[in-house]
């Protein structure tokens, strides 16, 4: 139930922060729980996603808002985390999962109501770092005690100092940037760096399994779509694009279509045709998943950061400076739907229950009326309604 595909949408903005933030203080601490703020629906949002009827978003300081009136007004969700939020998916109206900065992996079972914590990734460092360096210290000790010679003596020597440094080190985990599910148990996030966890336990523990996709420059992942029946397309830095037809079981990289950076992705279906789009107002489309892929002309230049599928079939996308094009990969048309009212930068955009379209990002989320072809930049939105904690 993800309609969304939300991400950095500006690399000055946000893509710097993501890839390179990192604690100052020297230890992982126990993530501390969002604040509950009155005007968290007007603070930067950089997803949503559909709960059934609900409408979920989250974004920045561990903010979770949800909607139960197409985005008239929204309620601040208590979360265990205060980090960025990145991505938001749900598998029903029911389970769903976020993720974000330092790792960061939170589970609702009860529509965005409530979360907790599935994974820190901070802690899980930290945890690692103290385990390399008590491994290096037995190893010394078993050599000093086997009588070994002064050059394996010295090789123990060096890998503990070189742990030892890494434990004093301020812990760091690279920010996730989206997640998907198969069903209740089976999922991948995926992020800066070529981070890719997968679980089969519904997300009680993740493996790093980053080995399964042949990524040797350890390019970022930005956005997963999910064309059903296993088919699954990962698009990322510099043009970088993986596929797989069995549910994520085995990953091929496919030639780049563009050399940019690609920030979201779309699947139609039924159907193979995928659309990709990212930097310099790029959108890609591909009639057979990604065999072949062809450049839409564009109207703009701007950052594109966000999409969804309309109910009538097109692909909505958004970004920078109030963009919105409709994208029909059947026909190769993509068209400007901008709004003149809406000139904030982005982030995403879906369609509500009621028919309407809320957009999302750096000025919170915002409705406005569903636009219809020709109606492009004419249309002024509905500032998106009541403080956080409106029933």
């Amino acid at each position: 139930m993800r309609s969304s595909r939300n991400h950095p949408f500006l690399p000055v903005l946000l893509l710097g922060a993501l890839v390179c933030f990192a604690r100052v203080a020297g230890a992982a601490v126990e993530p501390h729980g969002a604040q509950l703020m009155p005007r968290a629906a007007q603070s930067l949002l950089i997803d949503i996603a559909r709960a059934g009827e609900r409408l979920v978003a989250v974004g920045e300081r561990g903010h979770v808002l949800y909607s139960d009136d197409s985005g008239q007004r929204w309620t601040q969700a208590p979360v265990p985390v205060s980090v960025m939020l990145t991505a938001v998916w749900f598998l029903d109206a029911q389970r769903g999962w976020a993720v974000g900065h330092d790792g960061m992996i939170i589970a609702t079972d009860d529509g965005g109501t409530s979360w907790r914590l599935q994974r820190d990734g901070l802690a899980e460092q930290q945890a690692r770092d103290r385990a390399a360096l008590e491994q290096a210290r037995r190893d010394l000790a078993a050599r000093e005690g086997s009588g070994a010679d002064a050059a394996a003596l010295e090789e123990a020597r060096l890998a503990l100092g070189e742990a030892e440094d890494r434990a004093s080190q301020p812990a760091y985990a690279p920010p996730l940037m989206d997640v998907w599910f198969a069903d209740a148990d089976n999922g991948i996030a995926v992020g800066a760096y070529g981070s890719y966890l997968r679980t089969s336990d519904g997300g009680r523990s993740w493996i790093h399994d980053a080995a399964r996709i042949d990524n040797p420059d350890e390019l970022h992942y930005y956005a997963i779509a999910s064309g059903g029946a296993g088919r699954l397309l990962i698009v990322g830095e510099s043009g970088a694009m993986f596929r797989s037809r069995d549910g994520g079981a085995s990953w091929e990289a496919l030639s780049h279509a563009y050399e940019g950076t690609l920030f979201g992705a779309l699947a139609f279906t039924p159907g193979d045709a995928v659309c990709a789009f990212g930097l310099q107002g790029t959108v890609l489309v591909s009639p057979d998943f990604g065999d072949t892929w062809q450049r839409l002309d564009s109207p703009t230049e701007s950052v594109l950061a966000g999409g969804t599928i309309a109910r009538g079939g097109e692909a909505l996308i958004v970004g920078n400076v109030g963009t919105m094009l409709a994208a029909r990969p059947a026909t190769g048309e993509l068209e400007d739907r901008s709004r003149v009212a809406l000139r904030d930068n982005l982030a995403g955009v879906i369609e509500a229950p009621d028919g309407s379209l809320v957009v999302i990002g750096q000025g919170g989320a915002v409705r406005v009326p569903a636009a219809k072809a020709g109606d492009s930049a004419v249309v002024a939105g509905e500032a998106g309604a009541a403080p956080a904690g409106g029933g």
